[in-house]
């Protein structure tokens, strides 16, 4: 049988793998500014705990229920889509996936969230909205060259005949032999006459998520070489002289407001900036002693975030 593979955009993978890598802490792969700036949204308990099974300890492969993708990819997936069918999903086929993953051994971290697998569904589709609408989108938008680049080599090498090629080129922890995947050189996932979708991410290097569950596609993310390169260092566009905001209060001053839908840190306020820590809290008084921020104080840290009249304010000048 003809193996014809499919490519999809499917921005949901990508947002989840660097959302566990950024929770892992270990910086390995993703942009330390891309890191803050993910750790600065998740900030709800709730999330944190339905994120927090995935992360895979030292030594071990991360398992990950297909649950946490309600609607399988075999085209482009938008992020919403994806969200809405999390937020709306009783998902009870969460405790069958960890049957299949641990057998009648479910780890303790699982089982309560397997009890209510509608709250962690809910939770979990609203972590990957605080994602997507914080830094997760602008990561996605950056990448969508490398990301079109991409389809346009797949596209390329199925019409020149070389399926087998492209199939054994998406990742060094990858293999197809024919019949099937081999993942990391032991793990087997058939094919069957299952269609197969690929999904470039934009994640760590070592990263691969294999969706096997479905009956209709078996879905291959793996990380895109280079699709984060361009997050930039600095974060911030530059802003011209049309930006009204900026006109008023200045440019930095002006960038703080906009980084601060979210509390943050005033390190990670300085590294968005790309300014010494000096810096970013000279404007952030400036800022408080007008009214338009203030810092809080959650456990140990000391966040900065907007007031009421600093959100008016830039909603006046957006």
């Amino acid at each position: 049988m003809a193996i014809e593979p499919r490519s999809a955009l499917v921005p949901d993978l990508s947002m989840l793998s660097v959302t566990l890598q950024a929770l892992l802490g270990d910086g390995k792969g993703i942009p330390k500014l891309l890191r803050l700036r993910l750790l600065s949204v998740m900030h709800t308990p709730a999330g944190r705990a339905a994120l927090r099974p995935m992360l895979a300890q030292p030594g071990q492969r991360r398992q990950i229920p297909s649950a946490v993708a309600p609607l399988t990819p075999v085209g482009d997936l938008p992020m919403e889509t994806q969200i809405d069918a999390l937020r709306s999903n009783h998902n009870d086929r969460l405790r069958s996936n960890l049957v299949e993953i641990y057998g009648d051994r479910i780890p303790p971290v699982w089982r309560e969230l397997a009890e209510r697998p509608a709250r962690w569904s809910r939770a979990l589709g609203d972590a990957l909205a605080d994602v997507w609408s914080g830094p997760g989108r602008d990561a996605w938008s950056r990448s969508r060259t490398a990301l079109d680049s991409e389809l346009r080599r797949h596209d390329s090498m199925l019409d020149r005949g070389a399926t087998h090629t492209l199939l054994n080129t998406l990742s060094p922890r990858i293999r197809f032999d024919g019949a099937g995947f081999v993942l990391d050189g032991r793990v087997k996932v058939p094919v069957g006459n299952r269609k197969i979708v690929l999904a470039p991410m934009i994640s760590a290097p070592d990263s691969m998520v294999v969706e096997n569950s479905d009956p209709v596609a078996v879905v291959v993310g793996y990380p895109l070489p280079g699709a984060l390169a361009s997050w930039s260092p600095a974060g911030l566009p530059v802003r011209e002289s049309s930006d009204a905001l900026a006109t008023v209060i200045g440019h930095v001053r002006a960038a703080i407001l906009r980084r601060l839908p979210q509390p943050m840190t005033m390190s990670q306020l300085a590294a968005d900036l790309n300014c010494a820590p000096s810096t970013a809290t000279h404007h952030c008084n400036t800022l408080e002693s007008a009214g338009l921020v203030e810092r809080i104080r959650q456990g140990k840290t000391i966040l900065v975030r907007r007031t009421p009249r600093g959100c008016a304010l830039v909603d006046i000048f957006t």
